[in-house]
């Protein structure tokens, strides 16, 4: 149950650090805003590169905080209505009665294996979106630089 937890927590370090770097890009693309939006207005060419450019870090933008967030969420409930003295969300609306009864009719292991299948899930939900947040991530940074540097050239040429 143990490694399965630090592969939970993993997959949100993983998803923490994208997050830190989705940070980092939009600061740079914040800061060439100026000179994207100049490019716009130099030519129509230019209007329609960097503008599909922008776009497309735009949509890339979306995806990845979309992804993120879904990495990143909190996972509060489970998905059976018995309980598990393993899983906090099926202890909220216990009562004490519920859980001694539940105790001496429960085995421990059996708690333990349905943690570990939850555990499991959770981590493959997290992997999976910190996977495809991965691949937006990837676009956002091709996007926005061949933006920047396609405003930087309509602009200086």
């Amino acid at each position: 149950m143990d490694q399965l937890a630090n592969w939970v927590r993993f997959a949100d370090t993983k998803a923490t650090i994208l997050t830190a770097g989705l940070g980092v890009v939009l600061t740079m693309l914040i800061n060439n805003s100026r000179v994207i939006a100049q490019a716009m207005g130099e030519s129509y060419i230019a209007a329609s590169i960097v503008s599909c450019l922008a776009t497309g870090t735009v949509v890339a933008v979306i995806w990845t905080l979309f992804w993120l967030v879904r990495a990143i969420g909190p996972q509060n409930r489970v998905y059976y209505a018995r309980l598990n003295r393993f899983a906090w969300p099926s202890l909220v609306q216990a009562t004490t009665e519920q859980l001694v009864e539940h105790t001496n009719q429960i085995e421990v292991r059996m708690d333990a294996w349905q943690q570990v299948l939850d555990l499991s899930r959770l981590a493959e939900r997290k992997f999976s979106a910190c996977g495809k947040a991965v691949n937006g991530f990837a676009a956002l940074v091709l996007l926005g630089m061949g933006c920047v540097g396609a405003s930087i050239l309509f602009t200086t040429a």
